[in-house]
């Protein structure tokens, strides 16, 4: 992704909201089921709140503050693999003052790959490795064709 990091500011705003959406939603999507209640309930309900967020044409995903309460307690438990970058994910859709910024987006695209990458059963992690790797390869795609659609809805 590092070489489309520059044109991610490029994304109308709101484009950058629905961007970050759709690859966290994707990135749970494939990496299957969350055992961890809490966790799996609480990005379930932070990303309810972006959709409904994005319906109502806002920058970045609003969460209560008794929702971003729980962030630091649920991080702790986050043990299973990829939980930890996907709350850290939902965490910057919400922690953006100005809204979703391209370099936030960035990081968010970051944080789903490796909610991912985390998943697979990688010996040893290198780039050769990971292109190797059928599902990472897939990640790789998807989060590219999802900006792609949204540099073109951006004109």
């Amino acid at each position: 992704m590092r070489s489309l990091r520059e044109e991610l500011q490029d994304i109308r705003p709101t484009g950058r909201l629905a961007t970050a959406l759709k690859v966290m939603d994707r990135s749970l999507d494939f990496m299957g089921p969350i055992e961890t209640v809490e966790i799996r309930d609480y990005l379930a309900e932070g990303l309810r709140l972006g959709h409904e967020d994005l319906r109502a044409g806002r920058e970045k995903i609003m969460l209560p503050e008794d929702v971003l309460d729980q962030y630091e307690e649920l991080d702790e438990i986050a043990e299973e693999y990829g939980t930890s970058q996907m709350l850290s994910a939902l965490l910057a859709c919400s922690d953006a003052p100005e809204g979703l910024s391209g370099e936030v987006l960035y990081g968010v695209l970051g944080f789903c790959y490796e909610a991912v990458l985390d998943r697979e059963d990688i010996p040893v992690h290198s780039l050769g490795a990971e292109l190797e790797n059928a599902r990472c390869r897939e990640v790789i795609e998807f989060q590219k064709r999802a900006v792609s659609e949204a540099l073109g809805n951006s004109g």
